[in-house]
């Protein structure tokens, strides 16, 4: 039997396995067993979601033609926590997903024309390749369409007295970044997820408790390895958080192995007048050395503030994000592991070595709010504008419309980077999106 094979078998038993022993959790229990009946919450909802993409010359929709490309997704959410107690609770998030475009078309012809490019093609459903259990089905694929479902949590939380467990699959987010956030080590958001309702979940182990005057966080983070399926140290992520409070500044300390590479970090959180700063300062300890070096440095530094104007609720921030890892020479970073692996995992997001960014929000109406988020890269140049409109249309109903807007010459990170080894370049396209969501 293969390694592939034996990896198949494991998720689809996991899948079935985990799926069925939450079920059985939420189900109702008889009292003829003992057993309390559970408190049930539920929420969920609805979103159909449609995006135009604009193809930018020199990219690798060369190969497949510059036309203007139409996505669409629908997205259905079910939620629900289950209380047995005032100290155990279960959580299971139910997703499903359909979805159809152009986008995949080219994708599928990418694949085959550069697999090593695209070896997920484009515009495809989550993957729970990394994740330890594998709690996603495709239901129908091909190079059209692709109808699938998941499970983005599946938790259980346990509160003894002395603090709180959580295991399974949940989300957790570290550090104070708003568009960049080098402390959260696991799924941080990209900047271009302007839609922040649910952070994907991971499979993992969460431990929370107080310490004289310090909250104390540890976390064990468990994947695999997508290529062979195996699990071990070397995939994994263990950390431990501190929270305390320094005078009226808040401040954390982090410490972390996270895959192969030691990170530590520091934190703050202060208040200037009526604005809030933010900042975090990690440092990397490489496993192997990338560029002639073993260890780097990242930060993220902000300042956020909320006024009236004009009769207007506002409000605003502007952040600087300092990429360590960054040389400058973007396509010589592409080919150096220490980055293609961040980008590949969807931890790093930006080649630069200095960001800014802002948000501005006005509120036009107590229904209708407009924000427009600018990211620049400082040192060529290039960058992206990020505007959005949301409009609440009832109590549950809202409409947003949003664009991604890239400008930059090419060999910058905005414009286009080389890929090396190939005459394509790598860069954002513009899109034109928009999605309604149906809350229940």
């Amino acid at each position: 039997m293969t390694i592939q094979n034996r990896k198949g078998q494991f998720r689809r038993g996991s899948i079935r396995a985990i799926t069925m022993a939450f079920f059985l959790l939420l189900v109702p229990i008889s009292p003829g067993f003992g057993w309390d009946l559970p408190e049930m919450e539920w929420d969920g909802h609805l979103k159909l979601y449609t995006r135009t993409l604009f193809p930018g010359s020199g990219s690798a929709y060369e190969a497949t033609g510059l036309s203007p490309n139409l996505d669409g997704t629908g997205e259905f959410r079910l939620n629900n926590k289950a209380f047995f107690n005032d100290s155990t609770y279960v959580e299971v998030n139910y997703e499903a997903l359909a979805g159809g475009s152009g986008t995949r078309r080219d994708g599928e012809r990418l694949k085959d024309l550069f697999p090593s490019l695209f070896p997920n093609g484009l515009f495809s459903p989550p993957r729970d390749d990394r994740r330890f259990f594998d709690l996603t089905a495709t239901l129908h694929q091909d190079r059209d369409s692709f109808v699938s479902h998941r499970l983005d949590r599946a938790m259980v939380s346990f509160s003894p007295s002395w603090g709180e467990i959580r295991l399974g699959r949940q989300a957790v987010t570290w550090g104070h970044g708003f568009t960049f956030n080098p402390m959260d080590l696991f799924n941080p958001f990209a900047p271009t997820d302007l839609e922040r309702e649910y952070k994907t979940g991971d499979d993992l182990i969460l431990v929370q408790f107080p310490a004289k005057g310090v909250d104390i966080e540890l976390i064990y983070v468990a994947r695999r390895d997508p290529a062979t399926g195996d699990a071990g140290l070397d995939e994994n992520s263990l950390g431990t958080k501190l929270h305390f409070f320094l005078g009226d500044m808040e401040a954390e300390l982090m410490a972390a192995r996270h895959y192969r590479d030691l990170v530590a970090g520091i934190g703050g959180v202060g208040y200037l007048g009526g604005a809030a700063w933010r900042w975090d300062l990690t440092g990397t300890f490489l496993d192997e050395s990338s560029q002639d070096r073993s260890f780097y440095l990242s930060s993220v530094i902000n300042l956020d503030y909320s006024w009236i104007w004009l009769n207007r609720n506002w409000y605003g921030y502007v952040e600087l994000y300092y990429n360590g890892i960054s040389r400058g020479n973007y396509t010589d970073m592409l080919s150096d592991p220490a980055v293609s692996d961040r980008l590949d995992r969807g931890e790093l997001f930006a080649l630069g070595r200095w960001v800014a960014s802002a948000n501005l929000n006005l509120e036009i109406h107590p229904l209708v709010n407009a924000y427009i988020t600018p990211v620049l890269n400082l040192e060529d140049g290039s960058g992206m504008l990020l505007p959005r409109m949301v409009y609440d249309w009832s109590d549950n109903i809202r409409i947003t419309l949003t664009a991604t807007l890239n400008w930059g010459s090419r060999g910058t990170e905005y414009g286009g980077v080389a890929i090396p080894g190939t005459d394509v370049y790598t860069g954002p396209s513009d899109t034109i999106s928009a999605w309604a969501t149906w809350y229940f």
